[in-house]
C-alpha cells in the first residue's frame, strides 16, 4: 500500500520479470553474469541494467553504484539509455564510468579501489546532479522518475518478452 502510495505505476519491469532469476545473477561478478544472460532478450537486460543504475544513484550516487555489484552492468545501463531515447543520460554514464578508470574495471575489486572506500570516496557528485536533473523526480508522493515514460514507451514497442 506504501508503496504504491509514494510511487507511481511502472510498466518496463513487467518486461523484464519473467528473466530476472537470470538478471540478478550480477553478485557473482561480470563473466557469471554474461553467462547468466545468454539467452534473455537484450531489450530486458537494458531495462533491467538502467533499473538499476537508477535506484543505486538515486540512493547514493554514482559512488554507491560503482562500489556495488551492480556496477557490473554499468555498459548495458548506460546503452539502455541510449536506447530508450535518453542520450544525454547515457553520456552521463559514460562520463562517471570514465571517472572510475579509462579502461572500467568489471572487477569489483578494483571498482572498489578506484572510488574508495565511504570515508575517502571518488567524487561523483556533480554527475550525480546531471543525472538527477535529466532522469530523476523531485516528487515525494507518486515518484515517477523522469526515465520511467521512456522505458515504458520502449517495453510497450518491445511487446511481451
Amino acid at each position: 500500500m506504501l508503496h504504491r502510495l509514494l510511487n507511481a505505476p511502472r510498466a518496463y519491469p513487467a518486461f523484464y520479470a519473467p528473466h530476472y532469476d537470470r538478471l540478478v545473477a550480477f553478485y557473482d561478478g561480470r563473466d557469471h553474469w554474461l553467462r547468466s544472460i545468454e539467452g534473455v532478450p537484450a531489450g530486458a537486460v537494458h531495462l533491467f541494467a538502467l533499473h538499476w543504475l537508477h535506484l543505486e544513484v538515486h540512493n547514493g550516487g554514482f559512488w554507491q553504484y560503482f562500489f556495488n555489484s551492480t556496477g557490473v552492468m554499468a555498459p548495458e545501463a548506460r546503452d539502455g539509455f541510449s536506447i530508450i531515447g535518453m542520450p544525454a543520460v547515457a553520456a552521463i554514464v559514460t562520463r562517471a564510468m570514465d571517472r572510475v578508470a579509462p579502461t572500467y574495471p568489471f572487477d569489483r575489486d578494483l571498482r572498489q579501489q578506484r572510488v574508495g572506500p565511504p570515508e575517502a570516496r571518488l567524487d561523483f557528485l556533480d554527475l550525480d546532479a546531471e543525472f538527477y536533473d535529466l532522469a530523476d523526480t523531485d516528487t515525494f508522493f507518486r515518484k515517477l522518475p523522469k526515465f520511467v515514460p521512456h522505458a515504458d514507451s520502449y517495453a510497450r514497442a518491445l511487446g511481451r518478452p
